[in-house]
């Protein structure tokens, strides 16, 4: 019994490793980017069904800017994490010509050939943080959440703040939700006809 869990957990392993396969930041050039990026995000992970594509997360950034180093260093730090995701590295006036210093750092998302997300210069307003970054990124569909079931009950206060937080801070990345404006209608409400 006890080699047959062993062998089990292995192959659980092995399948988790082949499906990892990236775990770092990649630096890349402006030749690098259609190849790397737009044509990366298309190509399905095995053992994907729900989400099409993979999660690729571009990092336009400026050397020696505070706010694009912290972003870099916490990049990389996701990278580990969610080695499903591919996240790359560019310079932003070798990525886009004449790019913007201020607009520095930018996160370009992409996942099944299009992009799901911009963000320009984030971290520039004020520091964010790494719960903050993650947060958003699962909303915009780079990464997967992770695959512990979501129990209101027993989620901490620090995690409903970041979750509250990034909902309002990325107002694009939430889900939309269908509005029917005649919902609360009753059957016998008479607001409907036309009394004269």
């Amino acid at each position: 019994m006890i080699a047959s869990y062993r062998r089990q957990r292995l192959a659980e392993l092995q399948s988790a490793e082949r499906m990892a396969r990236f775990g770092e930041v990649y630096p890349i050039g402006r030749e690098d980017y259609t190849r790397e990026v737009t044509d990366a995000s298309q190509l399905d992970l095995p053992g994907e069904s729900q989400i099409k594509g993979t999660g690729v997360v571009c990092f336009l950034y400026k050397d020696g800017q505070v706010a694009s180093t912290r972003l870099s260093e916490q990049l990389r730090e996701l990278a580990k994490r969610h080695p499903r995701t591919k996240f790359v590295s560019i310079i932003g006036n070798k990525c886009i010509p004449n790019y913007a210093d201020h607009l520095c750092p930018t996160l370009i998302i992409y996942r099944g050939g299009d992009v799901t997300r911009q963000v320009v210069s984030w971290g520039g307003d004020r520091e964010r943080t790494l719960a903050e970054l993650e947060a958003m990124l699962i909303l915009s569909l780079a990464i997967t959440a992770p695959p512990q079931p979501y129990n209101v009950d027993r989620e901490s206060d620090e995690e409903k703040d970041v979750w509250e937080q990034s909902s309002t801070s990325f107002p694009s990345a939430r889900p939309p939700t269908s509005r029917n404006l005649r919902a609360n209608t009753r059957k016998g409400d008479s607001d409907s006809d036309f009394d004269l």
